[in-house]
């Protein structure tokens, strides 16, 4: 099985731990942290992630911001995004799917849900 690596930026060390474990469950895995925007976006141009979780909802540098950085740049324009929201309504995910999201998660996400639309992502 090819060991992937997984980023995920989130300004809560609670979700970044909890999203780790289940993908680390789940998956053959090096998961890479980042608590804000621009770290995130500076390890993703360092370690080439195979996917990105971006929480939509931090200080400084949001997530709608990174994922528009993202698409931008040619070296991370292709990277998988799966954006993490506490708000479940429609409008925002139409909004963040339209940027270039490849899938939503509704933080908290239970294990099936994460492991479920990673597989997706991963076989697409």
């Amino acid at each position: 099985m090819t060991r992937r690596k997984f980023l995920i930026v989130d300004d809560s060390f609670t979700s970044r731990r909890l999203l780790g474990q289940i993908l680390r469950a789940n998956f053959s895995c090096k998961i890479i942290d980042a608590k804000e925007g621009s770290e995130g976006l500076q390890l993703m141009i360092s370690e080439s992630p195979d996917l990105v979780f971006l929480d939509m909802m931090m200080p400084f540098m949001n997530g709608v911001q990174v994922l528009q950085t993202m698409r931008k740049n040619t070296k991370l324009a292709m990277i998988p995004v799966i954006a993490c929201t506490a708000v479940d309504d429609d409008s925002i995910v139409k909004k963040i799917i339209e940027m270039g999201a490849s899938h939503y998660l509704v933080k908290p996400a239970t294990a099936t849900i994460v492991k479920e639309k990673v597989s997706q992502i991963l076989s697409s």
